[in-house]
């Protein structure tokens, strides 16, 4: 989780997206959603070791950065609106649409609704189909301390974080309002819409949050074509497992860039 607090954005792209490593000669930008309390931050290490092919751009979501007065939107339609009109009008060109957890959610929930420029392919990390209930308990509703306490294992918060009383009361309306959105996203099966474009899933092998079989159910939802990726580790397996992950992804962007992949990571 990121919570560092920025400057105020001199561009008006910068309220959206952050760009890791400028390439302006890249021929495909892979902009990064990341999961539930977490900022740009999250994305920070991926940035020299991807292709020079690609031009990683992170996502700020609203409650967070400089973007900490923005309130998080209570319902997904306002933010994947709000994140949707962002992405045609600043990223331009061919482009990839990577999300982890909550992340994925929104990257679903933004294609699906019908962007006039689509990504190339659609990159759904550790997050179940919209037609699979959730595996753990909801927690966005429980009172202070016990919230607290399950923050670690959701959001990938900081014990020094959550430790911080001060710190806390300044974050916690953001983590619950995404925790909620994350926890109450469901689409029945008969009603869940199609990918319009190929997608890849990635699965840790042993992630509670999203099993592997909740993130192979996006397969009936990928009739433009359909991978999956399965990596060691845990919900958060591409930040503690990061070299595996990269080499991965590594895979995806060259078949998508139709190029040899490179050397395999140490």
């Amino acid at each position: 989780m990121n919570i560092r607090a920025e400057r105020p954005p001199r561009n008006p792209s910068e309220r959206w997206f952050h760009h890791l490593a400028p390439r302006p000669a890249a021929r495909l930008v892979l902009v990064c959603v990341p999961h539930a309390g977490a900022g740009t931050a999250a994305f920070g290490p991926w940035a020299d070791a991807l292709p020079s092919e690609v031009e990683p751009v992170a996502v700020r979501l609203p409650g967070r950065e400089s973007r900490l007065r923005d309130p998080v939107p209570s319902d997904w339609p306002t933010l994947a609106q709000e994140f949707s009109h962002a992405l045609e009008r600043w990223i331009t060109g061919p482009y990839l649409l990577f999300g982890h957890s909550m992340g994925a959610m929104l990257v679903y929930e933004a294609v699906v609704r019908g962007l006039a420029r689509p990504p190339v392919r659609v990159l759904l990390s550790g997050c179940r189909a919209p037609h699979v209930p959730r595996a753990l308990p909801a927690i966005h509703d429980l009172p202070t301390e016990r919230f607290r306490a399950e923050l670690g294992r959701l959001a990938g918060t900081p014990g020094a974080v959550i430790a911080d009383a001060r710190l806390m009361a300044l974050l916690e309306p953001m983590l619950r309002a995404d925790i909620r959105l994350a926890e109450t996203w469901s689409r029945p099966a008969d009603a869940a819409d199609i990918l319009p474009v190929p997608a890849t899933v990635f699965v840790g092998t042993d992630d509670t949050v999203a099993p592997s079989a909740a993130v192979s159910a996006w397969r009936s939802l990928a009739p433009h074509g359909f991978r999956r990726r399965q990596v060691g580790g845990g919900h958060f397996f591409p930040y503690e497992r990061t070299s595996e992950f990269l080499g991965l992804l590594d895979d995806e962007i060259a078949l998508c860039l139709g190029t040899s992949r490179r050397s395999h990571r140490s």
